[in-house]
């Protein structure tokens, strides 16, 4: 009777010390986990969350959307476009603490067959103003054009990509279509017409003021883009066509417009 009962003891006693090494292995495990976990959460926490922004950019004509090959009034002449399109690039909002917070995807083609852009993710917030520019900021106007992935708005091969080899840049804006050339101004859209802005000087920065609340998992901002307002100082009946070489006064006065064509809508 007496050795049973100093087994059992015996086992008693193993039993607990078994199940106090146990605790306190497992309570070392979770002390430890918790600092080693504690920076990654903290970072995890501390950061604001992410809105995916796009930009919407509606082509116009004036007052009339913009169609390919659909004749407008321009400057007191009829003119149909065929091509309208610009590289935008810098893109970033300020908040309303006036830091520029900038966009995921910097960049953008824009084209008149296409309306949603988008740039990724940004931090939510409160912003009031849109910046970006038109055109390739320097150092990648003067990149490598063949580091950049098929799908990015950079790929210089892409089916509405437009690059210069002859002066290693892109092409930040192309309009073109026809125009009335007649000296009434009273014939049809018949004579082409060929606006190729580049090089670093045609590159215009634009600022818009916006109220917007950013928190959610998407949302956009809307915009126009008034192509008779890019035009509105040129003589359509001689001035018809520019590349920007030199001091080219027909390319500085459209790109002299960029920022009065750009509304917030």
């Amino acid at each position: 009777m007496y050795k049973f009962i100093g087994n059992k003891k015996q086992y008693l006693c193993k039993t607990f010390i078994f199940i106090m090494k146990t605790s306190t292995f497992l309570l070392l495990i979770t002390v430890v986990g918790s600092i080693v976990l504690l920076p990654s959460c903290k970072k995890d926490c501390d950061e604001p969350p992410k809105t995916t922004l796009s930009l919407n950019f509606y082509p116009m004509v004036g007052n009339s959307a913009l169609v390919y090959n659909q004749e407008y009034v321009v400057n007191g002449r009829k003119l149909k476009f065929t091509k309208a399109q610009f590289y935008v690039s810098g893109i970033s909002l300020k908040n309303t603490n006036n830091t520029a917070v900038d966009t995921e995807m910097r960049y953008a083609l824009v084209q008149a067959l296409e309306t949603v852009y988008s740039t990724g993710k940004i931090d939510a917030g409160n912003y009031n103003t849109l910046e970006f520019s038109i055109g390739v900021d320097s150092a990648a106007n003067h990149g490598d054009p063949t580091q950049w992935s098929a799908t990015h708005p950079l790929y210089a091969a892409g089916i509405y990509s437009s690059y210069w080899d002859w002066t290693q840049g892109y092409v930040f804006m192309k309009l073109e279509g026809y125009v009335d050339t007649t000296t009434a101004a009273n014939g049809n859209a018949t004579t082409g017409f060929a606006y190729h802005l580049g090089n670093d000087n045609m590159l215009r920065n634009i600022s818009l003021s916006i109220d917007k609340s950013i928190d959610g998992s998407e949302t956009s901002i809307e915009l126009n883009v008034d192509y008779a307002k890019l035009l509105e100082d040129i003589d359509l009946k001689t001035e018809i066509q520019t590349h920007s070489s030199g001091t080219d006064s027909i390319a500085e006065k459209i790109a002299d417009k960029a920022q009065e064509a750009f509304t917030i809508r």
